[in-house]
């Protein structure tokens, strides 16, 4: 593990949602300094989407003010942004005005100016170069080119030169890691983790949110964001052909009227972080019904963990990193199949003793285990002996 290092972690909002950024901060600001600098947009603003509208007015609200502190040792600063990231001059200066902003709050907090510089997202490339740093790590846990709102060529591109600069790369998703080998040979393939701790709340007697109490059971659960990669009508035709009620937690950001007229489908919208496990507690299964191509090939979703850690069984869709987890992950390729799956699911679901038996399955896979290994290859790295990638 690294202690008393500064670490300027260029990811995305910090009052976002929790992902595997937020945690892995969490876990590394207790023995160093941390400085989280909220990254700009992947594409131009919507002007006419009410979600795009209300996180600009968010980021004008905290745009070139210092970093404040969120948590002891982490700070989190918002620089100034040109809002057009496929602009060459807007990345130019963009680049400019983060570097400058990075440097400034550095000095400020009287943190160490040559630190860990530790990228999440490869389109800050144009900010990276130049900035003084112990060690460039790129952590890699999407296909970004694969995304519909993003120029794939630039996404390659950036994250080429990312690749390519870094001294150390890790990925959460073994095909991520075979992509990122044909720029840098020094690239470490590791799985998300779970905050075991939090979900394992779903075990403690309480009651459940009163949007949840009003639905019937059996309840088979869903969260995360609705978006281009779930197979909306994968849901609809589950919730035709069994008798389960089923519940959606996440932001709507695609088409979800293949949905309309269900009475068993119930989309709760965004739901605070903190209160999942009381949702888990009222589900039966958890699912992850992604739709199978590019760019769900390459992700390692953390709610895989994290309904297991809940005590859920867990449905997914049959991406190579749920594969890899079949020792609590079951993968259906049919709708048939789906459909069985979920019906068993929900029937070991209401047993307590399996509950406690598939927490058990990712109790060592927890963030603090993850971090311990990343602080370890990053420690060999600034004592000069590199970790052996795997």
């Amino acid at each position: 593990m690294i202690r008393e290092q500064t670490i300027v972690c260029f990811a995305n909002d910090w009052h976002a949602d929790p992902t595997s950024k937020h945690q892995l901060m969490r876990r590394f600001a207790p023995d160093n300094q941390v400085l989280w600098v909220e990254s700009p947009g992947m594409r131009a603003p919507r002007f006419s989407q009410g979600k795009d509208l209300r996180r600009i007015v968010t980021k004008l609200r905290t745009l070139g003010r210092p970093a404040e502190q969120q948590l002891p040792n982490l700070h989190v600063c918002s620089p100034a942004t040109v809002p057009f990231p496929q602009n060459p001059v807007a990345r130019q200066v963009n680049g400019w005005l983060y570097r400058h902003t990075i440097r400034r709050e550095l000095r400020r907090l009287s943190l160490d100016e040559r630190p860990i510089v530790w990228a999440f997202v490869p389109h800050v490339a144009p900010a990276i170069r130049g900035l003084a740093r112990r060690l460039l790590v790129y952590s890699c846990v999407d296909r970004w080119s694969a995304f519909a709102d993003y120029d794939a060529g630039l996404m390659d591109k950036f994250e080429s030169d990312v690749c390519r600069a870094a001294d150390v790369v890790l990925a959460s998703a073994q095909d991520l890691a075979d992509h990122c080998r044909q720029y840098n040979a020094e690239v470490h393939y590791v799985p998300h983790g779970v905050d075991t701790e939090h979900f394992a709340q779903a075990f403690t007697p309480g009651a459940l949110p009163d949007v949840l109490a009003a639905i019937p059971e059996p309840r088979v659960g869903f969260f995360g964001v609705l978006h281009e990669w779930v197979d909306i009508e994968l849901i609809a035709a589950l919730a035709r052909r069994t008798p389960f009620h089923y519940v959606l937690i996440g932001e709507a950001w695609t088409d979800l009227s293949a949905l309309a007229g269900l009475g068993n489908v119930h989309v709760l919208g965004r739901q605070p972080y903190a209160r999942l496990p009381d949702f888990c507690r009222g589900f039966r299964a958890g699912i992850v019904p992604f739709r199978v191509n590019t760019l769900t090939h390459s992700v390692n979703p953390i709610k895989l963990r994290e309904y297991a850690a809940a005590g859920l069984p867990v449905v997914s869709a049959a991406l190579p990193e749920a594969l890899r987890a079949g020792d609590f992950v079951d993968c259906p390729r049919t709708e048939d199949e789906w459909v069985g799956a979920v019906t068993r699911a929900v029937e070991r679901g209401g047993s307590a003793a399996e509950r406690q038996r598939q927490a058990q399955r990712v109790r060592g896979e927890g963030w603090p285990a993850v971090a311990s290994r990343i602080g370890d290859i990053f420690a060999q790295h600034l004592n000069g002996h590199a970790a052996r990638p795997r």
